[in-house]
């Protein structure tokens, strides 16, 4: 029944007790009431932070402690302590509107293929913008991702895929993630309304960790999918379909471009 379906809220945390309150706050003003909350303390040095921590866990929110190991790490070390048979990750400085919780459990419910549930999602913080993410099959997670990291997931798939790749440090795990779930079939649904808040900060790892080192991530995810890859885009080819990037090149210059990588003819 749909009353039973009980969520674990994954929050990894490295010194980020100037927001977890907040985040906190907002998680218990959801209309689904059935969750636990789990703040994975990533090795965070700030004493500001651990005093949140004590405070919060005081409060009945499951702190858990761990080394420093980045995102993917804590992700997947909350996880494996979430009695919930749905997982919601959520970053430590964001927050979800209230009735997404109640949305995302109905499409779970009446749609058994679907392993993943986000939302559109309202930046805000440093710049504020709208990102409408697609979610869907496989194909549309070729280029790009078409879903958040701070997204709902069922436990099985997630447990099925094997969590979050800890090799990835610097970005896009999510991404590499959604790769392996709809690899195997399963769909990403995304709710056509803004219930993820996504903070923009200077010291957010996009900013500071993937864009710089965007080239060396892509090649680790296209290097490890790299038969997926070259099956997929002999598939678009063979359907005569015409993907574009924002510079506007042609998926037959794409497919070149990856057949060559995986070739070995550049780095």
């Amino acid at each position: 029944m749909l009353q039973k379906t009980f969520i674990s809220v994954v929050i990894p945390c490295f010194n980020d007790g100037e927001y977890l309150p907040e985040t906190i706050s907002r998680l218990m003003k959801q209309t689904y009431p059935h969750f636990e909350i789990i703040v994975v303390n990533d090795g965070s040095t700030d004493l500001h932070t651990l005093e949140v921590l004590t405070q919060i866990s005081a409060q009945g929110v499951t702190v858990l402690h761990k080394e420093n190991g980045r995102m993917s790490s804590a992700r997947n070390y909350g996880v494996k302590h979430a009695k919930g048979s749905i997982i919601a990750a959520l970053d430590a400085d964001d927050y979800y509107e209230n009735s997404f919780f109640e949305k995302a459990i109905e499409r779970f419910s009446n749609k058994p293929e679907v392993a993943v549930v986000t939302s559109h999602i309202q930046l805000f913080g440093d710049f504020n913008k709208v990102a409408r993410p697609r979610g869907g099959n496989e194909f549309n997670f070729l280029f790009n991702s078409e879903c958040p990291a701070c997204a709902m997931v069922r436990k099985s798939c997630w447990d099925e895929v094997g969590g979050y790749d800890e090799n990835m440090k610097m970005g896009y795990e999510d991404w590499e993630f959604y790769i392996r779930i709809t690899k195997k079939g399963w769909i990403v649904e995304v709710i056509p309304e803004k219930l993820l808040f996504y903070r923009q900060t200077q010291s957010s790892t996009h900013k500071n960790d993937t864009i710089p080192n965007r080239q060396a991530i892509i090649n680790y995810i296209v290097d490890k999918h790299s038969d997926w890859y070259l099956a997929n885009l002999k598939k678009l080819i063979a359907s005569k379909q015409v993907l574009y990037t924002e510079s506007r090149v042609s998926l037959p210059v794409i497919f070149r471009m990856i057949l060559n990588r995986i070739r070995k003819k550049y780095t």
